[in-house]
């Protein structure tokens, strides 16, 4: 059983050498959005195959790491703002990942989305940033607990961005599933 395939990941960056983006043009950059909530939707039939014991927790961990493998290439598109995007969607999808794996293994927080964004962003000024990757990937899981993401104010502009901009593809993925059942089941009561 594969989630994610080198293949899939080579169709993404295949996207992107032929979409023409454009600092003027928001819809031009779709396609990165794009690839984080492809990268959600596996990582949640990774969990659907969790908790239908098609597959054990250990496997499921391994499945994210192979996951964060693919995406760990370095990838070069000739254009410094598809490589910046590019970087950008990488470290979202980073963070992603890691919310996954801290849902599967049942590390969240009691602490408020607040006070670990608070740290993270204190944690990234500090340099070390595996604590702040560690403070928004218990945000991650929160939201994949049920919560919901507030709306939060980022003064930096550094890597903690990238990081919360996963976890906020994470939030709208699964309010727009949300949605998805319920206009399947309004269908089937006419």
């Amino acid at each position: 059983m594969e989630f994610y395939s080198e293949d899939r990941l080579k169709n993404w960056i295949r996207k992107i050498e032929e979409v023409e983006v454009s600092e003027d043009d928001a819809k031009s950059f779709d396609v990165f959005d794009q690839i984080v909530e492809d990268v959600i939707i596996s990582c949640m039939n990774i969990i659907r195959a969790v908790k239908e014991r098609e597959i054990k927790k250990s496997d499921a961990i391994r499945e994210i790491e192979k996951i964060e493998n693919l995406f760990s290439k370095n990838v070069s598109f000739g254009s410094e703002i598809k490589d910046i995007l590019y970087q950008f969607t990488v470290e979202s999808i980073k963070a992603v990942l890691k919310s996954f794996e801290y849902y599967i293994e049942g590390k969240s927080s009691k602490k408020s989305f607040e006070d670990l964004i608070r740290e993270a962003v204190n944690f990234e000024a500090k340099g070390d940033l595996d604590s702040a990757l560690d403070a928004i990937a218990r945000m991650g899981a929160k939201v994949l607990n049920g919560e919901n993401l507030p709306e939060l104010e980022l003064e930096s502009d550094g890597i903690v961005l990238s990081w919360l901009d996963g976890v906020d593809s994470i939030n709208t993925v699964l309010e727009l599933s949300k949605i998805d059942v319920s206009t399947d089941a309004s269908d089937t009561e006419d």
